[in-house]
């Protein structure tokens, strides 16, 4: 199988020749380590990526400094974020501050260029030889980046208007790259929103029924409308949220069932076997960063045991490829999977 064949067939919840290979984000410091040029691209030929996909999506949107030596900075949204050095910034605050700002508030033009530059590179580079993904949000990131988490969470009781209103940005804008990345060649839309926290769902099961259940479902539908294949990646706890993701909303493939976070990814693919195909498997913490490599050779053949039989399963970090991450460890995954097709 050519790695596009092998990712398509397993996000199909089908088996391939070996399962496919995967990261949701890969640190920059890390880049610099494992290659010489230090790319993402030299990382995802070394590392025998069958999932190509572009880089978080604050990275989408134009920069304008407000402390360059402290990494403060304003991007179109008017969100003002932190870059640490990590693959993802740190948000510092919204401009939705009171509920009236709202009513002049314009979001960035989803279709500027701009926005995919990095996947039309990606997709010269990978395009018919792995399969190449575009990562957007939903219903829920955008709303709490807009508004701050500790007021859209009040908003839900005291202004559930004001949640709507900002959970309908947030579709129509991720609808909107979800299209125009499908119309440029990508195979898969990956939705990076987080639901979960280590002990449970960030909201009510009642709450995401009835402020992001609906928007999900909304882009799922664009994305397989469009012929695309619908990936979601969501940190946490949700079983309880699991249904409406997989059953209403139509989700093809979910990441990262951590289980630090007691999701059971085998129990998870054996319920909705046929519907959903998983990935992940890998913890990002300890097993990778410092667990002795033959720990890790330990758990992927377990996996391959257990989750991979039949197909319909990506192997993935929990997570991503963080900075503390040794190379030895992820490699010794890598290889274990690749002698799986011999």
């Amino acid at each position: 199988m050519t790695p596009r064949e092998r990712a398509l067939t397993a996000l199909r919840c089908q088996e391939p020749d070996r399962p496919p290979i995967f990261e949701l984000l890969v640190d920059p410091g890390l880049l610099a380590r494992a290659t010489p040029e230090g790319t993402y691209e030299g990382f995802a030929r070394e590392f025998h990526f069958d999932l190509i996909l572009t880089d978080t999506p604050s990275n989408m949107y134009r920069k304008e400094w407000i402390d360059r030596d402290k990494g403060i900075f304003q991007n179109e949204w008017g969100m003002k974020r932190q870059d640490t050095g990590e693959a993802v910034s740190v948000l510092l605050g919204g401009p939705i501050q009171e509920p009236e700002d709202l009513d002049s508030y314009e979001p960035p033009d989803p279709l500027d260029p701009f926005r995919f530059q990095q996947l039309e590179r990606l997709l010269d580079e990978f395009g018919g030889e792995r399969a190449v993904g575009m990562h957007v949000h939903d219903s829920f990131n955008y709303p709490y980046y807009l508004r701050g988490m500790e007021n859209m969470m009040m908003d839900l009781v005291l202004n559930p208007e004001l949640v709507h209103r900002l959970v309908r940005i947030s579709v129509e804008h991720n609808i909107a790259l979800a299209r125009r990345a499908l119309e440029l060649g990508a195979d898969f839309i990956l939705l990076g929103d987080d639901y979960g926290a280590a002990s449970g769902p960030l909201v009510s099961p009642q709450h995401f029924r009835e402020f992001f259940l609906p928007g999900l479902r909304e882009v799922c539908d664009a994305v397989h409308d469009a012929g695309g294949i619908l990936f979601k990646h969501c940190c946490g706890q949700i079983t309880d949220l699991l249904d409406m993701m997989v059953l209403e909303a139509g989700i093809d493939a979910l990441h990262p069932l951590d289980k630090t976070a007691h999701m059971d990814m085998a129990a998870v693919k054996e319920k909705y076997a046929g519907r959903l195909c998983v990935a992940g498997g890998l913890d990002c913490g300890d097993l990778l960063c410092s667990a002795p490599a033959e720990d890790v050779v330990a758990v992927v053949e377990e996996l391959l045991r257990t989750v991979a039989v039949g197909g319909g399963y990506i192997l993935a970090s929990s997570n991503s490829l963080h900075h503390g991450t040794k190379l030895d460890n992820y490699r010794a995954a890598v290889e274990t999977i690749l002698r799986a097709a011999e």
